[in-house]
């Protein structure tokens, strides 16, 4: 799985230059929940490498959604603490709540469509 995550990564920074290796762990978080969410989407437990694509246009979206918010001084996204030395950034829980909250049509940016073709029936009970 950290193979697909890099896979992703590198992929969404190839096609969203604003996404720089300082935003590197908050990448791997956003690609980590896409993935769980995806999983559970399609009712599956492993992640199919035809997957990945529809992943890094997800996760650009959302980045640049995140990007726009920030732009525009949105105090929910922003960034809470920083250190220098040791690198560290931590952002605020405005993001991590869009994640957690947003209905799949929402957070998969019209990537349902695609998606819903590979869904598994979930039968109750079993």
């Amino acid at each position: 799985m950290e193979d697909q995550i890099q896979r992703i990564a590198d992929r969404v920074k190839v096609i969203n230059k604003t996404v720089t290796d300082y935003y590197d762990d908050l990448l791997e978080y956003t690609i980590e929940e896409i993935i769980s969410r995806v999983l559970l989407y399609l009712n599956h437990d492993e992640l199919a490498e035809k997957f990945e694509y529809v992943i890094v246009n997800i996760v650009d979206g959302i980045f640049r959604k995140y990007k726009a918010n920030l732009n525009n001084g949105d105090v929910e996204t922003a960034i809470s603490s920083m250190s220098d030395n040791g690198q560290s950034v931590s952002f605020a829980d405005g993001l991590r709540n869009y994640l957690s909250t947003s209905a799949d049509n929402e957070l998969f940016c019209g990537a349902e469509k695609v998606l819903s073709r590979y869904r598994r029936i979930s039968v109750a009970g079993s």
